[in-house]
């Protein structure tokens, strides 16, 4: 029997969150793509791991005893990999992932995993001086939006929209609109949006504050997390988009609504087409196929909102 190890992987993640889509965020996949992973999987195995239904995922006795052979497989797939490879020569990649709590981040933590890849990370929150790295080779890759650049696209610098992260409103617990299931341009109309970073993506929720038609605020600097919370409990009027699947930390007082439509942050993966490093092109390739996989591009119109030229890459992948 031929077992995939991304379904393998993906088992393990529910078994032990033993929830769908907490699993998909650690694998950054949808929970669709975890659950027909895990589907495919017990139907090689002709067993059934999971229990389902609509209060709780438990595991079946099968499951159980697939589960601890499960991990010893991955245990030991990243053991033969780490004994094959050849002695590392070539520097890690050094890969600028915008900031602390954006998809970028998450995306690479999940590839630590993998034995074929050694990187360092930073997180310079400006596509431009991230930019200017890669042009001048201090950077490998970098991620960001190309169209809050102020200067035309740098010839020799490619780049891929990769994914499409959905992002929501985050409010004090006592803000009038924390009650709310959805926050739409009439009941945004009093608040508007407030942007508590500058440059990068500041732009694109200026364009979706104009075509809800409701006003807008910016911090004249980047605040970091802590900073952003107090000033939401500090300013209980405020409302500030975050990421969809962020969770704040250990901050009950806080409440994320989703907004209707949805606003997504495109997010492309940048290199320099002469850079040789032996590690990008393998990088690129899982980055894209990974897209394919995870789904991660999707996009539902009207649903879902981007500016216009963010739709035209977005078409450009579909074609």
């Amino acid at each position: 029997m031929d077992l995939d190890l991304a379904q393998v992987r993906a088992f393990v993640a529910a078994a032990e969150d033993l929830h769908f889509g907490r699993a998909a965020s650690r694998l950054f996949l949808t929970p669709q793509a975890v659950s027909k992973r895990i589907r495919r999987l017990e139907a090689a195995l002709g067993e059934e791991l999971f229990r389902r239904d609509h209060q709780a995922v438990t595991l079946t006795s099968a499951g159980e005893r697939f589960l601890p052979h499960a991990r010893a497989l991955l245990a030991l797939a990243d053991t033969a990999a780490h004994a094959t490879r050849a002695a590392q020569a070539a520097p890690p990649l050094r890969i600028d992932v915008w900031g602390p709590i954006h998809a970028p981040l998450r995306v690479m933590r999940q590839l630590a995993a993998e034995p074929d890849f050694v990187f360092e990370l930073s997180m310079r929150r400006d596509l431009g001086s991230a930019l200017e790295a890669i042009e001048h080779g201090e950077l490998d890759v970098a991620f960001g939006r190309p169209h809050d650049l102020d200067r035309p696209w740098p010839a020799g610098v490619s780049r891929q929209l990769l994914f499409l992260e959905p992002v929501a409103a985050a409010v004090a617990a006592g803000h009038p609109l924390a009650a709310e299931p959805v926050l739409t341009a009439a009941s945004l109309k009093a608040t508007g949006l407030w942007l508590p970073f500058t440059g990068a993506p500041a732009e694109l929720f200026k364009s979706f504050s104009t075509f809800l038609e409701v006003p807008v605020e910016q911090s004249p600097a980047n605040l970091g997390v802590e900073q952003t919370l107090d000033s939401l409990r500090a300013n209980p009027h405020r409302v500030t988009p975050v990421g969809a699947q962020w969770v704040p930390p250990g901050a009950d007082d806080i409440v994320v609504i989703p907004f209707a439509p949805t606003p997504h942050l495109p997010w492309s993966v940048i290199w320099r087409e002469d850079n040789g490093h032996p590690m990008l092109a393998p990088l690129l390739e899982l980055l894209l196929k990974t897209s394919i996989t995870g789904d991660w591009l999707r996009f539902e119109p009207p649903r879902d909102w981007l500016p216009e030229p963010d739709l035209e890459d977005y078409r450009l992948t579909q074609q």
